[in-house]
């Protein structure tokens, strides 16, 4: 819940409550111009550029209010340039999709087994009867239209239910006849493939024991998704006991929340209090499984817990460990961090709003090295680097756009006497897809500004939070090329 309010937050931040300047920062880019401004810079660039890290400076110092909500704006962050190289590409990618070979492939990785099951619910056959019932019974007339009304179908829609009924059905019948009184259904063995993904919610449980119990919390196991779904793969440790999850969603929390923190990155190398392995350990554990699926970079180490935001258990800590957060690395540069995906309108046919992760990894890792769970999001394919280099505008010139856009941002009445801390630049590749396009885009050479907004205690007084985290989803965006504003939730 309380994610979601952040989220409210952000969108009010982003949306109808800022002033509308005289040209709109944030809007659908046009790439062709872009790519054909880059090239054109690039032809005429003679000579061995230095370093980019060498442009810039270590760190941003500043101290300023804003002028319409006497909002006070401290900034003290270290510059991270995310890559070694001498420039940033400017790359055409693509929305991409694990075949079985690679799904199998990744489990082995994961589980360090070679044979892996489809986990299901385990029927006798006196179980298999009463499902075998329910999957011949009919539908009544009324049934049907409040299905039909309720999940916004056709009749093509209801044909394809009962087609698959009817194949579930079948199935069900030959498992009764194979089965013995007193006997349960084994595992099938899982050759990496998927159920037909036919509303973005198709997914598959894995296990590697062939006896895992029905409680599959008390096992490791790893989830699989359709392709409308854009994750790849979640998997989750055994729990040993009945408290909290190692699901890594748990461990990730926007920063400051129920005692996370994030680890400088000058202390990767020291372990955290009463650990055996440190930080870069932890991240070295994280990307093992991943070999063979890209090249993986250290966006940010988390020591963290994990406590939910919900429910009845919501606020209590069982377990802490490290949360690792990686992205894929391109032509040496690395991609920026966005824990929310791009949205697009609402689909006529399938009335699903289609999302497109920003490609991340985030891993948990206890303080012994073991993997208690890790999640794989909007996985991109390279199909094209436009440029090896892009021109960069100068560090002035983009203080000079944050500090306007920042007057923007934080205009509306909520925000007034706040305080808004950034702790954290950094320069590397965005993600900005193509016009009216979920499936492709460009990586593009991008600042990213990260920090926390505290209300006005007297606001916070009233009920209202008392603070604004702008981690999981950034501050904000800029263009290093042109200086435009992108924002993350439209994707451009």
């Amino acid at each position: 819940m309380k994610r979601m309010i952040s989220l409210l937050f952000i969108v009010l931040l982003f949306a109808a409550c800022v002033p509308t300047p005289e040209e709109d920062a944030v809007r659908q880019k046009d790439s062709n111009v872009l790519i054909d401004t880059v090239k054109r810079t690039e032809e005429g660039k003679t000579g061995e550029e230095p370093p980019v890290k060498a442009q810039f400076p270590d760190r941003m110092h500043d101290t300023f209010t804003l002028q319409q909500q006497n909002v006070q704006v401290m900034i003290d962050a270290p510059v991270r340039v995310r890559t070694e190289g001498a420039s940033f590409p400017l790359i055409r990618v693509e929305r991409r999709t694990l075949t079985d070979a690679e799904r199998l492939e990744l489990c082995r990785c994961l589980f360090r087994k070679d044979t892996f099951y489809r986990f299901e619910l385990r029927f006798s056959r006196d179980e298999l009867v009463r499902e075998i019932q329910d999957r011949m019974r009919e539908w009544t007339p009324e049934e049907k239209a409040e299905w039909m009304r309720d999940t916004d179908s056709t009749e093509e829609d209801w044909e394809a239910v009962q087609a698959r009924r009817k194949e579930e059905l079948a199935r069900l019948q030959e498992q009764y006849r194979a089965l013995e009184d007193g006997e349960t259904l084994p595992f099938e063995v899982w050759d990496g493939s998927l159920p037909p993904d036919t509303v973005g919610s198709s997914s598959q449980t894995i296990v590697a024991d062939p006896d895992a119990p029905s409680d599959i919390s008390k096992v490791d196991h790893a989830a699989f998704f359709g392709e409308r779904h854009d994750e790849p793969v979640s998997f989750t440790a055994a729990k040993p006991n009945d408290h909290g999850t190692y699901s890594a969603v748990f461990f990730s929390k926007d920063n400051g929340d129920m005692e996370a923190y994030r680890i400088a990155p000058a202390d990767y190398s020291v372990p955290v209090n009463g650990t055996k392995i440190s930080p870069m350990q932890a991240a070295e554990i994280a990307r093992k499984p991943l070999e063979g699926f890209g090249d993986w970079a250290v966006s940010d180490i988390y020591w963290s817990n994990n406590a939910s935001e919900g429910g009845d258990d919501a606020f209590v800590i069982h377990d802490r460990a490290y949360l690792v957060r990686l992205t894929p690395r391109f032509s040496d540069a690395d991609l920026l961090f966005c824990g929310n995906p791009a949205y697009a309108d609402r689909d006529s046919e399938t009335n699903v709003a289609p999302t497109w992760w920003y490609c991340h990894v985030i891993a948990v890792v206890d303080g012994d090295g073991n993997l208690l769970g890790l999640d794989w999001r909007g996985a991109l394919q390279q199909t094209q680097v436009l440029s090896e280099t892009t021109t960069l505008l100068s560090f002035a010139e983009i203080q000079k756009i944050f500090t306007q856009q920042l007057n923007y941002a934080f205009a509306n009445e909520i925000y007034a006497n706040g305080t808004l801390t950034v702790d954290d630049v950094q320069l590397g590749l965005f993600r900005v897809r193509e016009k009216n396009d979920m499936e492709h885009g460009l990586l593009v050479p991008c600042w990213m500004f990260r920090g926390r907004l505290l209300y006005d205690p007297d606001r916070v007084s009233t009920g209202f939070p008392a603070a604004q985290d702008f981690d999981l989803f950034p501050m904000m965006i800029i263009n290093a090329i042109d200086g435009s504003i992108i924002d993350p939730m439209n994707g451009y």
